[in-house]
């Protein structure tokens, strides 16, 4: 290159350059897309994947909206939360009716525990799961269980001794759900 500077004047060095195809090799790496890259993607380590997974799958209201935040930011293909290449397959509460009488839906709530399964067996290993995330994970389905039975309806059509007594069978069915995969899991 330094010999090619002293013969050639600068303009003329970059005309040959860029006619050679020398400059797309000068620039560097290109990514996927074809452009040149300005710096390497950094991989996310197995102690950042199980801090990520703790903030997703706990026991609360605030892990639950961080859960819902990240599956949209998934869905968007958002590099926030793909970077950690989580497993976010499900089939929801397997056979078990995911909607109930009353109006109330499991589905994200058994959603959210496959995610919690999947990903800690597959990170932690089995055994590091059972011992160490399993009850936690199942208590978090529990929770939201029982949060979607809390919920009001902006326009209930039933009366409010009936929104009781089904409201009653929902907690009692989140219980008799926990208490299967407490035993099957």
């Amino acid at each position: 290159m330094t010999t090619l500077r002293r013969v050639i004047p600068g303009a003329t060095l970059s005309a040959v350059l860029l006619l050679t195809g020398a400059a797309p090799a000068l620039a560097g790496p290109a990514t996927a897309d074809g452009g040149a890259s300005t710096q390497a993607v950094a991989g996310v380590t197995k102690a950042q994947k199980l801090s990520k997974l703790g903030t997703l799958t706990g026991n609360s209201s605030g892990s639950q909206t961080n859960w819902f935040t990240a599956l949209g930011q998934y869905r968007s293909h958002k590099p926030a939360i793909t970077k950690y290449k989580f497993n976010w397959s499900t089939n929801y509460c397997n056979s078990s009716p995911d909607k109930i009488w009353g109006g109330y839906d499991f589905s994200f709530a058994c959603y959210r525990h496959d995610f919690g399964y999947r990903n800690y067996k597959t990170i932690a290993g089995k055994a590091a799961w059972k011992r160490s995330h399993k009850l936690r994970i199942d208590q978090a389905m529990l929770g939201d269980m029982n949060r979607v039975c809390g919920q009001k309806f902006w326009a209930d059509p039933l009366t409010p001794p009936v929104r009781k007594k089904a409201k009653a069978a929902c907690l009692k069915t989140a219980k008799k759900y926990y208490q299967a995969v407490r035993a099957a899991g």
